[in-house]
């Protein structure tokens, strides 16, 4: 027996060669499957939009059942699930906005977009007050200190040819 190739969408295995595989994939089936597969993960907003401009199924909702599927050109969703898609929509758009609603804390992003719309002030390194470096009061007595253990000063940072003495 050679080697098989499994299509999760479908559930289904055949023999892996080229041209089985490509008849699989660009079959309706296959497609339709892989269709299904992902509208499950489709965003609320998306879904209402589109089942809102969708006309009934009658035979769905008179039988519960429709030969065509989720291929179906007629909506399949009932009007309390109408109801309930636009309630997770707005509740979804009102935590975008506001707070999010699991912990009570603001949303990041409003927070960023906000501080990057609203940042007016002008910070320049003349209001940075720079920490003051105490050199431990044994290390007074050594001359020879390594530049290292010097204390940082503004004065120290720019003068860069020191650094040629760390070695």
């Amino acid at each position: 027996m050679g080697r098989r190739y499994y299509c999760e969408y479908c559930d289904r295995s055949f023999k892996d060669d080229p041209e089985a595989r490509k008849k699989h994939l660009s079959s309706l089936q296959h497609a339709k499957n892989r269709a299904d597969h992902y509208n499950m993960f489709k965003d609320p907003e998306i879904i209402l939009r589109e089942e809102s401009t969708k006309i009934p199924c009658k035979w769905y909702l008179t039988n519960g059942e429709c030969a065509f599927g989720l291929g179906c050109r007629y909506s399949h969703y009932t009007p309390p699930m109408i109801w309930e898609l636009q309630h997770l929509v707005a509740m979804k758009n009102q935590s975008k906005l506001n707070i999010n609603l699991e912990n009570g804390w603001p949303n990041p992003d409003d927070i960023i977009k906000e501080y990057f719309e609203n940042n007016t002030s002008t910070s320049t390194t003349d209001d940075f007050t720079y920490p003051n470096w105490h050199r431990p009061s044994e290390l007074h007595n050594y001359s020879m200190l390594s530049p290292s253990l010097w204390p940082i000063t503004p004065e120290s940072l720019a003068n860069t040819t020191r650094f040629e003495e760390w070695g």
